[in-house]
This record gives structure tokens, sequence and C-alpha cells, in this order.
């Protein structure tokens, strides 16, 4: 009996030691799962930017638990830009780069379901248009996943693939065999699957624009009687190898009165609208073509209907956010300015997320909200789109507090005028300055120096040097601002700091090459008689100013920060030196304003 149970024991640990390593461990997985996925949907959604949409739904027999997992290939991680997961009445937390499963080589997402549990929901992946080559002027190439990479078998999976207008051809290279066309099938589809296709396509021209969106700030301004007017800022890059000749915005379809210009206020020419959906698109022809790796800004300025009375308040109900766009933005600021002397009443500060900013000032509220990576698939979710907005205004504000202050600072303004003038002498200006300084150089020179400086005067300028003179000084400082603001970005640290670098090298040296350029247009203006040379002596004054009041509000910012200086102190001298940079500013705006008035 007891040699019986001496032998049972040994035989019972083997198998306890043992069982666990033969048995495949796959095999006990999968039958655990509570459900299984019967089909998907893989759609691969082109935008008119170029981002890539995939859009996976799935639908699935059983009880779908949290931690549903579905991935890429890797080799498409780096060009993820965003990723959802919703169903048709709830939006799910989607954890994205992830391990899939317990393989390797794949990108994974994470669905959590928060206890739901749906038969049919779609997770959307955004990807970056890198994964669009451009192979000539009339053909692309598009860079895709064939299929899902899922954890499970699926039953049948039904591809498509479409674009912002129908391709003229369109041929998928797969590793299952080639298609011509934009849809095809695959029945038992294995888990896992890694499965790479390129798409040969050829679209209409103007119809795909490979360009970013970095930023899109909206303003909405309210006035006294209600009425809305809106103004949309898109600074757009190029990152096609062909020009940019026109590009199409997206506005709401309520828009009316659409006026189209550039960051210099040139209107954008044969601006053609059109509906598609709840949007209207605007599609405006540049005034300089876009070449690749240049940026530039659009403004769209419109009207919109405006807000009701009612009640004691002024109400905008559902107020769109922002238009579905047929592009992705990177970042999308919505700030809405209110009539001075009105508060907002609707939305409270208790209800607002962290993206939403309330400003309340003295006589003024504004409302700011922000959002991260928007595009249309936004709107296929059921996420909130939409504000509704109130705010309390007394009508006696439109003609009492405008009559008010302006009588009270016209009285400050003449008793500042009578002081400032008995004790500070006219400021001389940039003409005078010149004049002085031309007399006192002539004074100066030899007879022989003379001469030989009438032998340089007299030489041709044309109206293209000008106009190039212009175009390079407006680029000049629109650079200069570009690299503050890269700078500011980066204290803060909100770009990395090898993408800093990077970037700062290719505005320097764009900014080299542009002064070089601009140097030698001042020498052959200052070698011409007349306006011209008295100009750029104005300019050289006007920059010499600036760049003296920019030093030392930098120097006044480093002693206050370091305590050399009290906080009053450093008040008193900052204004000084704000308003000689002021005036430089607007002495060189005002010189590049008469050249650009001599060419016209």
């Amino acid at each position: 009996m007891k040699i019986t149970t001496v032998t049972l024991l040994i035989l019972t640990f083997f198998l306890l030691i043992i069982l666990p390593v033969v048995l495949p461990h796959g095999v006990v997985s999968a039958q655990t799962s509570g459900y299984t996925i019967d089909k998907v949907d893989h759609q691969v959604k082109i935008m008119y930017s170029g981002q890539v949409v995939i859009l996976e739904t799935i639908h699935v027999s059983g009880q779908v638990s949290d931690g549903f997992m579905i991935g890429l290939p890797y080799k498409y991680s780096a060009a993820v830009l965003k990723g959802i997961a919703y169903d048709d009445t709830h939006s799910y937390q989607l954890n994205l780069g992830v391990q899939l499963g317990d393989q390797s080589g794949f990108y994974g997402a994470t669905v959590d379901f928060n206890g739901n549990s749906p038969s049919v929901f779609t997770v959307a992946f955004v990807l970056s248009n890198q994964l669009i080559t451009e192979q000539d002027t009339s053909n692309d190439k598009l860079d895709f996943p064939a299929y899902p990479s899922l954890t499970q078998n699926v039953g049948t999976c039904d591809v498509s693939i479409t674009f912002p207008s129908t391709p003229t051809t369109i041929i998928i290279t797969k590793d299952d065999g080639n298609v011509n066309g934009g849809t095809y099938t695959k029945t038992n589809l294995p888990a896992y699957t890694y499965s790479l296709a390129t798409a040969t396509i050829q679209v209409p021209s103007g119809t795909l624009e490979l360009t970013t969106i970095s930023n899109l700030n909206r303003q909405v301004t309210i006035d006294p009687t209600g009425k809305v007017s809106a103004s949309d800022s898109y600074k757009i890059i190029n990152n096609s190898t062909s020009l940019v000749s026109a590009f199409v915005l997206a506005l709401p379809l309520e828009a009316t009165n659409i006026f189209v210009k550039d960051q210099f206020g040139t209107p954008a020419t044969n601006v053609v609208t059109s509906t598609s959906g709840d949007t209207q698109l605007a599609n405006a022809t540049l005034s300089t073509f876009l070449a690749s790796g240049q940026s530039t800004v659009l403004v769209a300025q419109y009207n919109l209907p405006g807000a009701i009375l009612q009640g004691a308040n002024y109400v905008l109900s559902d107020f769109k956010l922002f238009p579905q766009t047929t592009y992705f933005v990177n970042e999308a600021t919505i700030t809405f300015t209110f009539p001075e002397g009105a508060t907002i009443v609707t939305p409270q500060v208790s209800s607002m997320d962290s993206s939403s900013t309330l400003t309340r000032n003295t006589y003024q509220d504004t409302l700011a909200l922000t959002k991260k990576g928007l595009s249309y698939v936004d709107y296929l979710a059921p996420h909130q789109n939409t504000i509704q907005l109130a705010y309390n205004y007394n009508p006696v504000w439109v003609s009492f507090r405008p009559t008010f202050w302006a009588s009270l600072l016209a009285v400050i303004a003449c008793v500042t005028v009578f002081f400032v003038r008995r004790r500070k002498p006219k400021e001389e200006t940039y003409a005078e300055k010149t004049e002085r300084l031309a007399v006192k150089e002539q004074e100066a020179m030899l007879p022989a120096q003379q001469k030989a400086v009438g032998v340089k005067m007299g030489q041709a300028v044309t109206a293209e040097n000008i106009k190039q003179f212009i175009d390079e000084y407006e680029d000049k400082k629109q650079l200069t601002a570009e690299l503050k603001s890269m700078d500011v970005k980066a204290q803060k640290g909100k770009i990395p700091r090898r993408q800093y670098k990077v970037q700062r090298n290719a505005i320097e040296t764009r900014l080299e090459g542009i002064d070089r350029s601009i140097k030698r247009t001042k020498e052959k203006m200052k070698g011409t008689t007349g306006t011209y040379a008295d100009l750029v002596k104005q300019l050289d004054l006007a920059e010499a100013d600036l760049v003296e009041a920019e030093e030392k509000i930098k120097n006044l910012d480093a002693r206050q920060s370091t305590g050399e200086i009290s906080i009053e102190a450093y008040k008193r001298e900052i204004v000084d030196y704000q308003k000689q940079k002021d005036k430089a500013d607007s002495a060189i705006n005002g010189i590049l304003l008469r050249l650009r008035e001599k060419i016209r």
C-alpha cells in the first residue's frame, strides 16, 4: 500500500512539471478567448493633404473584453500621428505603441472598452503623408498595410482604398497577388498578419497636395449687435517636390462674404467655393506659388450667423468649433472674443477641461480652446464637436463706454503732449538724420574722393530689383520671427532638442543667403542718385536702432532676472527701449511701403 502511494505521488509530481512545458500555450489562450472576429473592413483613405487614414471596422461574435489588441507592421510606427477608437455611441480609450501579443515586428494598440462589449466598433489610425512618394508629374506611389494585424484569425477582410478624387489608374502590389482597382477581399486572414502593399496611382492634378498644416488659428469675434465674424489663419508647408499653386480651405457651410488673402494681405485669386457634406470648400489660387519646403500663411475671413437674444442672454447654439477639414492640422486653436462689457454665462469654468482657457479681463471676456491633431476623423467618433455659448450684455456699453474712455484719453493725451513738449525736444526723423549725415560725409570728402563717388552714381535700378529686394526683406523678417518663436518653444521644451537644432540651422542658412542678396541690392541702390539712395540710408539707420534696442532689452531682461536691478527700474527703462524698437520697426515698414509704391 505504501509502495502504491509513493508511486502515485511520484507520477503526480512529474505530471505537474512536464504538462505545462508540453502543452502549447497558444492553444490554451485561444480556448479562453470569449469572442471571435467574423469580419474586418480595412479602409485606407487618403486626405487632400496626403495623410493616410486607416479605418478598421471590426465585427465580433461573443463578449469582447477590455484590452482588445490591433496593430500595424512596425515600419509604419514612425508615421503614426494619431489614433482613436469608437462605435456608434461611445468613444473608447486607445493606448498606442504597445506590443502586439507575444509577437515582435508590430506596432500595437489596445482598446479599453471600460466595461462595454460592442459587437461592431472602429479603430482609426492617422498616418503621415510620408507614405506617398511622387514618382513623376502624374504618378504617385502609396505604401500601406495590405491587411490589419490582429491576435486572432479573421473570417473575412474587405479592403478598400479611396482618394480625394477617383484615380485615373490604380495598381496594387502585395504579397498574395496584385490587384487592378481599389478593392479586394481576403478570407481566413491569419492572426498576426504582416503584409505590406504599394499602390501606384494617377489622380487628377490639384486634388492631392502633399502639405503639412502646422497651425490653424481661428478667431471668432462677436460685435455689440451680435454679428459674428471669423478669421482662420493656416500655416501651410509644402512637402511635395512640385509647386503648390492653389489650396482648398474647409470652411463652415454657413460662411458668407468669404475673402482669402496671404500673410502680407495680398488677396488670393480665383477663389471658387463649393459644398461637400457639412463643409464649404474654398479653392484659392495663391498669389505666389509655394515651392518645395517653403511655407506660407493663408487667411480666410468670413461672416457667420449671429447670436440670438433669448431672454436676458445672447446665445450661439450648437456652434461648430472647427469645420470638417479635408487635411490634418497639427494644432488648432479657436478664440472667441466677446463685446466689451459682455460676461460669459455658458460654458462655466467648472465644466471646462485643460484644453479650454477662459480669461476674464476688467471689461471683456475671451474663451480659447486648443485641439491637437485635427481632421475629419474626429467627426467620425461621437465626440463633442460643438459648443453652447451664452453671454450677458448690456447695450448701454455701445455708447457709454467708448465715449467715456475717448474723453478721458483725450484729456490725458493733451496734458501729456503739453508737458512732453516743454521738457523734451522734438525727435529727429530718419530722413533728417540721413540728410545731416550726407552733408557731413560730403564736407569730409576730399575732391578726389568726391569725384570717385560721382563715378558710382547713376547706376540703373530696375523695378525687378526693387521687387526682389522687398520680397527678400519680408522673407528675412518672417524667418527672423520664426527663429525667435522656435527659441521660445525650445526653452519651454515644446520641441525636441535635435529637431530644434536642425530647423534652426536650416533657417540660419536661408537667412545668410538672403542677407547677402539684400546687401548687394543695397549697394546698388546707394550708387544711384535721388530717392533710392536716401531710402537705403534711412533703412540702415533704422536697422541699427532696431538692433541696438533689441540688445538693450535683452541685457535689461538678463539683469532683471539676476536681480541686478529692481522691478521698478526695469519697468522704467524697458518702456524707452520698447519705444525705440517700435519706432525703428515703423520706419522700416514705412520705407518698404514707399519702395513698393514706386514700382506700382
